[in-house]
């Protein structure tokens, strides 16, 4: 069921409100195109999970992606250029694998811009190769921190995991929850988020316990609940003024995890909050046991936020028409990232390394896309415009649906906000 939204409350954004759609501007700021990626026209490649785990992603953002190609034309068109413009899509499997593999069909054909990435996994694969054949990468979806790096060909339009923990651990602060204990799958992005986590709520004067972390490949996860069971009966007999909350990091594994830990008291007796890879989870709202249990702890999960721009609503009401699915925000970035990358090709003279990693941080520096201002640090991730959202399970009835309760909001130049009681779009 698609979430339910309802107008924005907080700080207005008269920045984000009175702009429209700002992503030609840096085409207009560096004058008329001097060189083409190809005569005659562009093509760029894009790496989307049209199968596997990570299918009902890649659905939103091929259609996100499908949305670009058709506007770019329509530009080219209204510019009076006559040059052909192409997104050449492969599928990556949600698989690191067969994403090196999607790349090297891609690089086959010419391609030197390519939009994605969806996944940390994949990017990671798929990096090494993009830098040895010159390959810029604008991923839509990766946030990983150990991805950042200096004088790389990766850019990416997703904030990263730090933002995310950061946001993560003001609403737990927020709520006066004192001592936070984790549950992570033990991979790179569970791993490094709970780190990170750990460290902000010690900075906001929280506890962070050990919490149990479990290997990727686990399916039995009913010793894991009573190691985190017993972890948590200790806190409370330490300290019987202690206020915990267990934070769990996972993925597709959250349904038959709620459905074990609902049978412990001392588990389902806490407020549980999750990650990015669990918001707006189909699984737990499908599920009624999950569900009740979602419920019951009132699970709270963040992700990348909608925009507030109006550019932004009308893209999600187009990728949802397309897809009857409602979209997810790396969709409305992956819209953003053709874009950037079509205006490199259209500006730069030559489409190689070093041209690339200098017009595209100079390009993004001057763009506004559906997702905010696309402006790029050091190491080529989102600098500034990134908010979060956070999402928990909502019923009417005997349907659940997921709603949104608060946000954690930038404004560049200023000090970030947590906003509570549904601040909707």
């Amino acid at each position: 069921m698609h979430p339910t939204l309802s107008p924005d409350k907080g700080r207005s954004r008269p920045g984000r409100l009175a702009a429209a759609l700002l992503i030609l501007v840096a085409a207009m700021i560096l004058g008329a195109p001097q060189a083409m990626a190809q005569k005659g026209g562009y093509t760029l490649g894009a790496l989307v999970p049209l199968t596997g785990p990570l299918a009902a992603r890649g659905r939103t953002a091929q259609a996100a992606l499908k949305l670009a190609e058709t506007d770019i034309r329509s530009y080219l068109a209204g510019a009076g250029s006559g040059e052909s413009f192409s997104i050449a899509i492969e599928d990556t499997g949600s698989n690191p694998g067969k994403a090196l593999a999607a790349l090297k069909r891609l690089t086959d054909k010419g391609i030197r811009l390519v939009v994605g990435p969806a996944s940390d996994d994949e990017t990671a694969a798929v990096e090494e190769f993009a830098s040895q054949k010159g390959i810029a990468l604008i991923s839509y979806g990766s946030a990983a921190q150990y991805l950042a790096r200096k004088d790389d060909l990766l850019f990416r339009l997703c904030p990263s995991n730090t933002y995310q923990a950061e946001a993560l651990t003001a609403l737990i602060k927020q709520e006066g929850h004192t001592v936070m204990i984790p549950l992570w799958r033990g991979d790179t992005v569970g791993d490094e988020l709970v780190v990170h986590a750990k460290a902000r709520f010690k900075q906001l004067g929280g506890e962070a316990a050990a919490g149990t972390r479990y290997n990727p490949d686990r399916t039995d996860y009913a010793a894991i609940l009573d190691e985190l069971a017993r972890e948590t009966e200790n806190i409370r007999a330490a300290n019987p003024k202690a206020k915990p909350a267990i934070v769990f990091v996972g993925g597709g594994e959250v349904a038959p995890i709620f459905k074990l830990a609902a049978k412990h008291p001392v588990l389902a007796g806490l407020p549980w909050f999750g990650s990015d890879a669990t918001a707006l989870n189909d699984d737990i709202a499908k599920d009624p046991e999950s569900a009740a249990f979602a419920l019951r702890t009132r699970f709270t999960a963040p992700r990348y936020g909608e925009g507030g721009a109006n550019v932004y609503t009308q893209i999600e009401r187009r990728i949802a028409k397309e897809t009857d699915q409602f979209p997810d925000p790396q969709s409305a970035a992956a819209y953003d990232a053709a874009w950037l990358a079509f205006l490199a090709a259209q500006t730069a003279e030559a489409l190689d390394p070093a041209t690339l990693k200098r017009f595209i941080p100079l390009l993004a520096e001057r763009t506004y896309g559906v997702t905010g201002w696309l402006a790029l640090n050091e190491y080529g991730d989102r600098r500034e415009d990134w908010d979060f959202d956070f999402w928990a399970l909502g019923k009417d009835g005997d349907t659940y649906f997921w709603e949104k309760i608060a946000r954690y909001q930038l404004e560049p130049g200023l000090p970030k906000e947590l906003y509570l009681g549904s601040p909707k779009k």
